[in-house]
């Protein structure tokens, strides 16, 4: 089953090799004393926009979905986050989707999926995050889901800039895990530029991903830009703080699988 995925990640030969350099080499050590940073969070605050911060957290996202030819798609989503230690962490995604085509009007489980996560050589100019995400093949109905366990390696580099700002950009590969003859395999490539600014309210946030998407299978090139606007409520009774965000997407190019969509969040950072 690996093999075969990473087979088709030679498809895209920047990508294999990329992540084959970080798995083969030496990572920096994991600051543990991370200090005061001049990136958009301190050691006193955390509102989930740094990337190489892990607090525990747990998150309700409701996600509406403009799909082609008007169909749409709106999907429940709960994560769970739990730092492991040494830079370590693990996010546990649960979907409950709806989908209005084949004639299914009704809610079901889509794929779950389990995410390990590292951050190394943290300084107070950045770090790096490593990712590696498994969806299963769990949905109950096959417009629910991928119809494949895909896995979905991420890295990411995070440049906290004197201003405050966080720039952190990334590489993203999805491969399907398994061979199937009804539905498409994954070999998706995103190259993403997260960029977070400093707000002078540090209740605030905002937060910017333009991407573009290249699709090795069918050779489908698309774009997209989502631009995320939240707000701490204040603090949880069980520790950390409460914060409500709203996400809105726009997919560009002839090739997008969506047109544009809308995520209502709310999380739990820090308890």
């Amino acid at each position: 089953m690996f093999a075969k995925a990473i087979a088709r990640c030679a498809r895209a030969p920047a990508s294999l090799i990329f992540f084959a350099h970080l798995a083969w080499c030496p990572a920096p050590a994991f600051a543990e004393d991370h200090g005061e940073r001049p990136g958009a969070e301190s050691t006193k605050e955390n509102n989930g926009t740094d990337p190489t911060r892990v607090s525990r957290t747990v998150q309700f996202k409701y996600e509406y979905l403009a799909l082609r030819d008007n169909f749409s798609s709106s999907t429940l989503r709960v994560l769970y986050t739990q730092p492991l230690g040494n830079g370590y962490s693990a996010v546990f995604k649960l979907p409950i989707s709806r989908v209005n085509v084949l004639g299914n009007e009704g809610s079901g489980l889509g794929d779950v999926s389990i995410q390990l996560g590292k951050v190394f050589g943290l300084n107070r100019d950045g770090g790096n995050v490593v990712q590696a995400e498994v969806y299963s093949d769990t949905a109950t109905r096959p417009e629910l889901g991928a119809g494949n366990s895909i896995l979905k390696a991420t890295y990411i580099r995070a440049f906290f800039l004197q201003s405050g700002a966080i720039f952190a950009p990334s590489l993203v590969q999805s491969v399907s895990l398994q061979d199937g003859d009804e539905r498409p395999k994954t070999n998706l490539s995103t190259l993403d530029f997260y960029y977070v600014p400093k707000m002078d309210d540090p209740r605030n946030l905002i937060t910017y991903n333009p991407n573009v998407n290249y699709n090795w299978e069918n050779g489908h090139r698309f774009a997209s830009l989502a631009v995320t606007l939240g707000r701490n409520i204040g603090p949880s009774p069980f520790g950390g703080n409460y914060f409500i965000l709203v996400k809105p997407l726009v997919m560009m190019g002839g090739d997008r699988p969506n047109k544009w969509g809308v995520e209502l969040i709310y999380r739990v950072i820090g308890f």
